[in-house]
């Protein structure tokens, strides 16, 4: 029987990926997005999460999965079964770290049987369910036919046949001296009950009830001897756990257990989605974009804030952008701490996510499924490099605009702020010019103004400010002209450093 994938949708993983740079992921707060989601990586999820495809089909086929996954009922099975099958690799490792043989066995077989129960309460479980994804209606079909099958109703025989069987044995033990003897059950009576009786009339309670032990506790060298004495006066009890932990030393089905790890690709990235999203936000699963369809969203919001606060009640601004037509490039201007880095990097973090085939953080989206993602951030200038912080800037861009093409997506930040104006205004042109030509999308987000007016490829965006106060930050970032020097006469304003101003004090100091 040839399990299912609820990844990929075919046999066979696709080929085709997002190629996405270490340099992107650190740009782009991607890094510490999938440090947030992923935790302790108990399930080595993180080798998925730095895989986005290009595959529509794959995206669709996860995006169906986390659509089903939405429904309350549908979620709490799978987190019953992941919890479930928790529990099992559990004992199996404490199994592990055990030596006494007996011990050994029994662990497995209580392993088996947390394996044979937790399974087929899914089954069971998804028969009522109101599927509608291919991953997880082809699972139902296989986790039926699995349980129903001679191999899962063998390995369910056997335990409970083992199970009972060790149900059934009794034993006495008795104090002699220093000596602690071991023999058949005996038809002594009980006299617990008498001496609690007796005891009352002084004004004894009940007795407490014995001091609970952990589950996980091992045995001492007393207890393993007590073991060894009720094993050999019940060889038949014990011989078949020893024949059931010999046949079933791997009991649990491969597919079952690669399920398990997959489900919890789904599982996690929610559970990271209910942490972050918070009442004032949401998320989505965003439709595919082809080359004539507007891309947009709508609320967006970076993640990478929320994780950097660790609190999903920070406080972050949503905003909306729009590409139709022959519109490839946002160019983003704005007063300096108004939100325009974290617009970019809101925008590379969808269409990495939308990748991934998961819920991105925006009301409502269209993204598309570029070939390469990469950025181009300002950097500081290292002494150790003798041609200066211009001429690696323009290597970088280089090399990314050779690698672009009408399928990439650029996100660029503070671009050629090392040299003059006028001649960063001449390279970003020539830049913008190189993009627009490939057909590339991109985020430039900018001090000078002129990129923002270079054509009809292009879009203004500027950071807004408060109307009645010009110096605070609304974080907004609206599509509209840019604002040329407008935040340069709001600092002057503030530091009396106007014409006006100026020329008064020169005049008062004559």
């Amino acid at each position: 029987m040839l399990g299912v994938s609820v990844l990929w949708p075919g046999p066979m993983e696709p080929t085709e990926r997002l190629v996405v740079d270490a340099t992107a992921v650190t740009d782009l707060g991607i890094d510490r997005i999938l440090t947030d989601i992923v935790g302790e990586d108990e399930y080595r999820l993180r080798s998925w999460f730095v895989r986005p495809v290009r595959d529509p089909d794959t995206v669709r086929y996860r995006q169906e999965v986390f659509a089903d996954l939405t429904d309350d009922s549908v979620r709490a099975v799978f987190d019953e079964f992941a919890a479930g099958m928790r529990t099992v690799r559990k004992r199996l490792a404490w199994r592990d770290r055990l030596h006494h043989p007996h011990q050994r066995q029994r662990w497995q077989l209580g392993a088996a049987a947390d394996y044979r129960d937790t399974v087929a309460r899914l089954a069971d479980a998804l028969a009522s369910l109101p599927l509608r994804s291919r991953a997880l209606t082809r699972w139902r079909e296989f986790v039926t036919a699995y349980v129903e099958g001679p191999g899962f109703d063998r390995l369910a025989t056997a335990g409970r046949r083992v199970e009972q069987a060790l149900g059934e044995l009794r034993y006495s033990l008795r104090i002699v001296g220093r000596t602690l003897e071991v023999a058949p059950a005996d038809a002594a009576s009980d006299y617990s009950a008498a001496i609690a009786k007796l005891f009352s009339r002084f004004g004894s309670g009940v007795p407490r009830p014995p001091r609970q032990r952990s589950e996980w506790d091992d045995m001492n060298q007393m207890e393993e001897q007590i073991l060894d004495r009720v094993a050999a006066l019940h060889p038949a009890a014990f011989r078949q756990l020893t024949e059931f932990a010999s046949e079933y030393e791997q009991f649990a089905d491969t597919d079952v257990m690669t399920f398990e790890r997959e489900i919890q690709f789904y599982l996690t990235y929610l559970a990271f989605a209910r942490r972050v999203r918070g009442a004032e936000r949401a998320m989505c699963l965003p439709q595919l974009a082809s080359r004539a369809t507007p891309i947009h969203a709508e609320d967006a919001f970076d993640l990478g804030l929320l994780t950097r606060h660790g609190r999903a009640d920070a406080t972050v601004v949503c905003n909306d952008f729009r590409l139709s037509g022959p519109e490839r490039v946002l160019v983003v201007t704005g007063p300096n701490q108004g939100g325009k880095t974290t617009f970019a990097r809101t925008i590379g973090q969808l269409v990495y996510l939308a990748a991934l085939g998961c819920p991105v953080p925006a009301r409502t989206a269209c993204l598309p499924l570029p070939d390469r993602l990469c950025t181009h951030f300002e950097r500081a200038e290292q002494a150790s490099d003798p041609d200066g912080r211009l001429a690696d800037e323009l290597v970088r861009i280089r090399e990314a605009l050779e690698t672009a093409t009408a399928d990439s997506v650029i996100v660029l930040n503070e671009s050629f702020s090392a040299t003059s104006t006028a001649d960063a205004v001449r390279i970003g042109r020539d830049v913008l010019d190189r993009i627009v030509e490939r057909g590339s999308i991109a985020v430039w987000v900018t001090f000078f103004d002129e990129l923002a007016r270079s054509g009809p490829a292009t879009v203004s965006m500027v950071a807004a400010t408060d109307p009645d106060d010009p110096s605070l930050r609304t974080f907004r970032i609206e599509r509209r002209p840019a604002d040329d020097d407008a935040d340069a006469v709001v600092l002057a304003e503030r530091f009396g450093l106007t014409y006006d101003l100026v020329i008064d004090r020169i005049a008062s100091c004559g």
